[in-house]
């Protein structure tokens, strides 16, 4: 005579382990998004900012070939006067500090970004950096950091001067830059 039991599956080690993980790798993927999950925005409270940001779960993108722009959006023009140069390690980077000001009614947005989003990945520290030439006569000014997904309107052609926003969203919003005020970071 044969013997049949209901076996649960989830009782061996290995196979609990194995469910945890599908069901991790679904739930960061419904988490997914074009912008970082998190990092942080140095301030030196002079002429120079930096940040440091990572994607625990990348996308997903609204278009196909994205690009990634890292946006510092100063809202008093007369903070910093001049444009500035930035730096990154993103995949594909540049520094679009040119075209601030350029079609921003709102106050200029100091960027840098990559051309190949598709090339970010997952769980990697990136790194950018802005450094200005000269401050206005604004003592203070309110600040959003943004992440945006970005599209390249040049039929792929690597400039800036054609990479225009798809999607936005705020990573640092509601705080304020002091002219002379302490160097300080702001984690998001």
């Amino acid at each position: 005579m044969t013997y049949k039991t209901k076996r649960n599956i989830l009782s061996r080690p290995l196979y609990m382990l194995l469910a945890v993980a599908l069901c991790v790798g679904v739930v960061s993927r419904v988490n997914a998004a074009y912008y970082p999950t998190g990092g942080d925005l140095y301030y030196n409270g002079h002429l120079y900012l930096d940040s440091y940001f990572y994607w625990t779960s990348l996308g997903p993108w609204s278009i196909s070939n994205p690009g990634y722009e890292h946006d510092l959006w100063v809202h008093n023009p007369n903070f910093f006067v001049s444009t500035c140069v930035s730096y990154t390690n993103l995949p594909s980077g540049y520094n679009d500090c040119p075209t601030a000001g350029i079609g921003d009614p709102n106050g200029p947005v100091f960027s840098f970004g990559s051309f190949d989003a598709d090339a970010v990945s997952d769980s990697t520290y990136y790194w950018g950096a802005w450094e200005f030439y000269t401050h206005g006569s604004a003592g203070t000014t309110p600040f959003n950091l943004q992440g945006q997904e970005n599209e390249n309107t040049c039929l792929g052609l690597p400039t800036i001067w054609c990479m225009y926003a798809t999607q936005t969203h705020n990573l640092i919003t509601g705080w304020h830059m002091n002219w002379g005020g302490y160097p300080g970071i702001i984690d998001f």
